[in-house]
């Protein structure tokens, strides 16, 4: 079962998809977590907390990068990390960092939608009605009538009375009218028509040819992944050592339990005991 900070998280995201997609890939001010995705008031009961101290102590955790949920600038992270190891945190640090920039780990944020869907795509639309008879005996009723007089060689004005539910005389009169306007209007032109068509020389146009150009580059080329911090794509052909969407340095290695700084020799943190992920 998932505990408060957990479900603090997934309520952030849900938030934010709801009021600004956008802000899953892009970074948003602290100030924004407080008071437009998850304010107090409106998500104490979601994270079951009973005072606002407990929920601002539930926000330093999540700010401060515990389980990678959030990544933000370092000093900030350490410096609202040491508060939560005093004992007694000062939380005026929220109102110190509401400016700051932070960004929404891109694998935890996709379990969360991946988990839960928007509330749209669950409630498919229903699919439309299917012709009545009516409507069906309407659109078949001059096909047959032509049918008829094809075979009799007389009009079809003089055919059976139409059948219990079929449309008006004027509809089918107009809908017949319609077809004798696009459709040659004696057998005899039927056949001249048939015999136009049948003696028309086809053009012929050759197939393209299946065999490949080996003078031509079908290697794969691999895309450069994206940053691991905020997912946007990196620039190609040159050397990223920062991000130019969220600013990170791509170049340092970071604990999955901890986000400490790790050296890359290291196979475990130094802070918390976590295997990297090297190992």
């Amino acid at each position: 079962m998932a505990d408060q900070l957990e479900r603090l998280f997934r309520i952030l995201v849900r938030r934010i998809r709801d009021v600004r997609p956008e802000h899953l890939s892009r970074p948003f001010e602290v100030a924004d977590i407080l008071r437009t995705f998850v304010p107090y008031r409106l998500t104490r009961a979601d994270i079951d907390v009973d005072a606002a101290e407990d929920y601002e102590v539930l926000i330093l955790r999540l700010l401060s990068g515990e389980r990678g949920f959030i990544f933000a600038d370092d000093v900030m992270q350490d410096d609202l990390r040491r508060e939560l190891e005093s004992g007694n945190p000062d939380l005026r640090a929220l109102q110190a960092y509401g400016t700051a920039k932070v960004t929404l780990a891109q694998h935890a944020m996709r379990q969360v939608l991946e988990a839960s869907p928007p509330a749209a795509d669950a409630a498919a639309p229903a699919p439309p009605a299917g012709p009545t008879a009516a409507s069906t005996a309407a659109a078949s009723a001059p096909m047959e009538m032509w049918d008829t007089a094809a075979r009799v060689g007389a009009s079809p004005a003089h055919g059976p009375p139409p059948a219990p539910g079929a449309a008006p005389a004027s509809e089918v009169s107009a809908a017949f009218e319609a077809l004798q306007r696009q459709l040659p209007p004696t057998l005899n032109e039927l056949g001249d028509s048939l015999s136009a068509v049948g003696s028309a020389r086809v053009s012929f146009h050759p197939r393209a040819s299946r065999i490949p150009d080996p003078t031509a580059d079908s290697s794969p080329r691999t895309p450069r992944p994206g940053c691991r911090f905020c997912g946007q794509s990196l620039p190609e052909g040159r050397a990223v050592t920062f991000c130019p969407h969220c600013g990170q340095n791509l170049k340092i290695l970071r604990c999955p339990g901890c986000s400490a700084e790790l050296d890359p020799a290291w196979k475990f943190c130094v802070v918390c005991g976590r295997a990297s992920t090297a190992v």
